[in-house]
């Protein structure tokens, strides 16, 4: 993508969600440390001109809140829209994020919801799509099919956005970093 340095993909960051911490065994003391390690980790790999796909469930609080939050984030973001993201588009695009509701991005699948999908052409570009890049199971991967399906919900991804290419190579070798535990 010309204009782009780098791409990465995130999801389930549930900003400011004290109970997201417990429900998924999140190493952090509070919502406010875990806030200020997901912006840094963040930050640490996204600079201002890379492109990030977020793929849902990215706030949990007030929209002054929320506006702080993604003032901090570096990089050009795309939302793709989780179950609980329930701004409106406008909302959205006013913090900095372009809203979809499913994205094909060159052989990638990108949406919310793993996609029950066999390899199959994309009827927006007429490309083979290769995989799946969701979130929405966190770290509750079991059933889904590995040759397919590659979660980057951050409790997977250590709580920074993974690179695309990165992602290719997984899926190429077919191993998932979460799986390698």
């Amino acid at each position: 993508m010309i204009g782009f340095q780098d791409i990465w993909l995130i999801s389930d960051t549930h900003w400011d969600h004290s109970r997201i911490i417990e429900f998924s065994s999140r190493p952090f003391k509070d919502a406010d440390e875990m806030n200020e390690i997901l912006i840094e980790n963040w930050n640490k790999v996204v600079k201002p001109n890379d492109l990030i796909f977020h793929l849902g469930d990215v706030f949990f609080c007030g929209a002054q809140k929320m506006k702080y939050i993604s003032d901090r984030l570096n990089g050009r973001k795309t939302l793709i829209k989780g179950n609980h993201d329930k701004s409106s588009n406008t909302k959205y695009r006013k913090l900095g994020f372009e809203p979809y509701n499913y994205y094909v991005f060159e052989e990638l699948l990108l949406s919310h919801y793993p996609q029950q999908i066999t390899p199959l052409r994309s009827l927006y570009n007429n490309t083979d799509i290769i995989a799946n890049a969701h979130g929405h199971v966190h770290e509750q991967v079991q059933g889904l099919d590995k040759d397919l399906h590659y979660c980057v919900s951050v409790e997977n991804i250590n709580y920074t956005p993974i690179h695309v290419d990165q992602i290719y190579s997984d899926v190429a070798k077919g191993v998932r970093p979460y799986e390698i535990k």
